[in-house]
Parts: structure tokens; C-alpha cells; sequence
């Protein structure tokens, strides 16, 4: 969604992306607001942007960071009222597209989400979600700096065993999980994220 500095503008940023995930849920939820921009800037670093109104941005980045803090690490938070019009032009360079969009079959269908170090302890947390529950995997997202993560659909206690099963895999293998999640019911937005990072989109 274009965004020209003629609204609001909330980010938050964290480390890792399962935290910057939560947070996005949870802001769009919390108010009136437009998911603008998502970016990796890399050193392990996320970003989210939302524009509205000063009062709807204000509290969709109070819910996201709350979010992010609760399961990981919340590196900064901030509110611009009245962004000069060259920062839309900054933020346009990570806009999110807009033709990605939740179909019928994964508009309600419950996410779960695990981050930790290393493309081999990923691969294990991976095998061990799905093969322990009826999820599908459905994408991956290399931070930087060894930082990866791994998604998974399906419904709500699917995710959940999945999430635990793929935790106890990361933990048995003497590896650390940053961070997991299971969103129940994701925001419709979110879908502009999963697409850039789904398996049909790295293996067009």
C-alpha cells in the first residue's frame, strides 16, 4: 500500500521476525490502521509500518509493542504525527504489495511460527512440526545473521502441537528457540507478508 506522508505513521522494530509477526497481528487488530511497509534490514533487525489517523497509530503501536515484548525482543517503537512527505518516499522502498490477498481456504486458518539459530536446527524444528500434527509448511525467512524462521498452517491445535513439537526438536538438539508463536485467527493483512516469504514464492 502506497504511502505519501499524508497520514500518521507507527513502526516498530525487534529482532527476529516471529516478534515483528506478533506485532503486525496485533496492531492491525488493536485500531484502524493500514499495514504499509515490512522490511528486513538486516543484523537480524525487522521493521513494521502502519498509517492512519494519530490516535488509531498511537494505539496499534502500543498493542504491537506489547506483543513483540512478550515473546521476544522490542528494539524500538515510534510515532510520527506529521512525517514530511520525502519520508513516504523512504518508507515506498518497502511497501507491501497489495495483490496478495486471503483466499477462502487460509483466511481463518491459524499460523505457527518458530525462529532460532541456524538453517540446521530450522530444518529439524520443521520436520518435527509437521510431522507431528496436520500442518502444512508454508514458508521460511532467513533474517540475517543466522537468525531463521519457519511457518506453518493449520487449524488452532494443529499449530499448537506443531509449534511444541518443533521446540522440543530445536531444544533436543542443544539449540535455542528466540521465539514462537501460534496466531489463531491472522489478520487478513498478514497475508502480504507470508507472501514474500512462502515456499511457492522462493521456488517459483
Amino acid at each position: 500500500m502506497k504511502y505519501y506522508g499524508e497520514e500518521a505513521l507507527g513502526l516498530i522494530e525487534t529482532i527476529g521476525m516471529v516478534p515483528a509477526f506478533e506485532a503486525a497481528d496485533k496492531m492491525l487488530k488493536a485500531a484502524n490502521v493500514d499495514l504499509v511497509a515490512y522490511e528486513n534490514i538486516g543484523s537480524t533487525l525487522v521493521t513494521i509500518m502502519v498509517k492512519g489517523d494519530v490516535g488509531a497509530v498511537k494505539a496499534s503501536v502500543e498493542a504491537g509493542a506489547v506483543a513483540a515484548a512478550a515473546i521476544g525482543t522490542l528494539t524500538a517503537q515510534n510515532v510520527m504525527p506529521r512525517p514530511i512527505k520525502d519520508i513516504g518516499g523512504v518508507v515506498s522502498i518497502y511497501e507491501l504489495s497489495d495483490t496478495e490477498k486471503a483466499s477462502p481456504k487460509t483466511k481463518y486458518r491459524a499460523l505457527g511460527l518458530i525462529e532460532t539459530f541456524g538453517i540446521v536446527f530450522v530444518l529439524e524444528a520443521a520436520d518435527a512440526m509437521c510431522k507431528a500434527a496436520d500442518v502444512e509448511l508454508i514458508g521460511f525467512e532467513n533474517v540475517a545473521s543466522g537468525y531463521i524462521s519457519v511457518l506453518v498452517r493449520g487449524d488452532v491445535g494443529a499449530c499448537k502441537a506443531a509449534v511444541d513439537a518443533g521446540t522440543r526438536a530445536v531444544e533436543d538438539m542443544g539449540a535455542e528457540v528466540y521465539s514462537s508463536i501460534v496466531i489463531a485467527s491472522p489478520h487478513q493483512e498478514l497475508e502480504k507478508i507470508i507472501g514474500l516469504y512462502s515456499l511457492e514464492t522462493l521456488n517459483p
